[in-house]
């Protein structure tokens, strides 16, 4: 089933995607049962807004496939890090680059949106505590996570405002395991890889999380990226597409500060 958060001018709705169509539903359906309403609209005429916008925490993957690894020693077990629910916009929304921010990359990437309280759950069972997946971009500033201008810790440069594009949809009933993704700057593939590519499999890094942090209903777990991340700049645009979920585009501004 494929789920969207949208507006239709007057206030945010949820709904069910059939083909061109929306059916509206009562309330967001993560983690809560929802009535359809019998209202319809048309998907060419409504704003699709980010599928999940306040997440209680959001947990993303670091070197999770061999071709990002580029030199670095190949993780034993996941390397999660957090990147904060204010970097989260939506569809067709403006990515807000700082000044000084300096190089700024894409990363296409598979989200796992979690769908009731997982705490220490088995690998075996942990795919049934996810309601559904969606397209996210952890948009990265590098040169605040490495070299002579970098922080401590990687707050800003995962976490700035607009740093966490998502959408378009929620889909339901997929395997996490078996989805091509690519991305693309300026209308040019800069990233193709396949989810199958991944040291840690989702159910697999759920998991390992989730023996240490109990994940709650709307969590996201960003699944990692793959190959050489492609620079975004100013006055561009950068599309994140994957199979059976659809494609997430978002244009790139500069901030006025």
């Amino acid at each position: 089933m494929k789920f969207v958060r949208f507006s239709d001018g007057s206030s945010e709705k949820f709904g069910i995607v059939d083909g061109e169509k929306i059916n509206e539903i009562s309330n967001s359906p993560i983690g809560h049962n929802y009535n359809e309403t019998g209202e319809i609209f048309d998907l060419d005429s409504i704003k699709i807004l980010a599928p999940n916008p306040n997440p209680g925490k959001m947990l993303c993957l670091a070197l999770n496939y061999e071709s990002h690894l580029l030199g670095a020693d190949r993780p034993t077990r996941p390397e999660p890090f957090y990147k904060n629910s204010n970097a989260i916009i939506g569809p067709g929304d403006t990515i807000i680059l700082p000044k000084d921010s300096g190089l700024v990359v894409c990363e296409s990437e598979l989200v796992a949106i979690i769908g009731k309280r997982t705490s220490n759950v088995s690998e075996e069972d942990a795919l049934e505590h996810i309601f559904g997946y969606t397209c996210g971009n952890d948009v990265s500033a590098r040169e605040w996570q490495s070299g002579t201008r970098s922080d401590k810790q990687w707050w800003r440069a995962k976490s700035s405002d607009t740093f966490g594009p998502t959408g378009p949809y929620i889909v339901t009933d997929i395997d996490p395991q078996n989805l091509s993704i690519r991305g693309f700057v300026n209308g040019v593939q800069g990233q193709k890889c396949h989810t199958s590519e991944m040291i840690f499999t989702t159910a697999q890094a759920i998991s390992f999380i989730s023996r240490y942090v109990t994940l709650e209903c709307g969590d996201m777990i960003w699944t990692g990226t793959s190959g050489t991340t492609p620079p975004i700049n100013p006055g561009g645009d950068v599309t994140v597409e994957i199979q059976s979920i659809g494609r997430l585009h978002n244009p790139v501004g500069i901030s006025s500060y």
